[in-house]
């Protein structure tokens, strides 16, 4: 077969957000992401994509897996701006890709809300609650949130915390313990800023992109769907 017939296989990340997020539909919006190969010594610019627009549900992007044969740690950072403003928390999320074309799910959190992780479903009993924690960095006294879920797990969910009794640029960080024995379990993500100071140039994404400018402008092709 001639590798000229042959396409490029593609990795699909979903983005998924709360069902109750309403972006601000009125001023200037935006979707940027940015996308580079992690397990690298120097980090691989793959892609950068603007969108002027946001969305308030689940979307899909799909870019090319150029490297067949080998495991591949790809980086994201996805950022949905309102009149220059984050709408999101600043995270990197991170997927391995092993082969392709391949689909991931990427759950972003907007401000007010984390996307929770709580460890594997055979640590905790079924008649066990978990009480999972969202406290000031180093300082569990200070709780901006606490919740507890009867499950045989946790598992994942939103946590919502209220942005007005947050300090912008001060880490948080999560908590969980097993409430019958008082064993701690491990929660993610780590340490984050809730609440980021309004400075969005001087993110990483924003700093990148603005670095970028004076490169040669790439047509870009991308369908998003859902986007408005």
């Amino acid at each position: 077969m001639s590798l000229l017939n042959e396409e490029t296989p593609n990795i699909t990340l979903i983005f998924s957000l709360p069902p109750d997020f309403v972006p601000p539909l009125d001023g200037e919006n935006e979707t940027v992401i940015d996308i580079q190969v992690a397990n690298t010594k120097q980090p691989i610019n793959v892609k950068d994509w603007r969108y002027p627009s946001i969305t308030d549900g689940p979307f899909s992007f799909s870019f090319a897996h150029h490297y067949p044969g080998i495991s591949v740690k790809y980086r994201i950072n996805i950022q949905m701006l309102h009149n220059q403003q984050p709408l999101l928390l600043e995270q990197d999320y991170f997927v391995i890709v092993n082969h392709a074309p391949s689909h991931h799910t990427l759950h972003l959190s907007p401000i007010g809300y984390l996307y929770v992780e709580v460890q594997e479903a055979e640590a905790v009993a079924t008649e066990q609650a978990v009480t999972v924690s969202l406290h000031e960095t180093g300082n569990p006294g200070v709780e901006l949130v606490r919740v507890t879920h009867d499950e045989q797990t946790a598992t994942s969910f939103y946590l919502k915390y209220d942005p007005d009794d947050v300090v912008p640029g001060k880490l948080y960080a999560l908590s969980g313990i097993e409430n019958r024995y008082h064993q701690h379990i491990s929660v993610s993500p780590g340490p984050i800023e809730l609440l980021p100071t309004l400075q969005p140039a001087s993110s990483r994404l924003l700093h990148t992109l603005n670095q970028r400018l004076d490169a040669p402008l790439r047509l870009l092709t991308d369908t998003i769907a859902k986007i408005r």
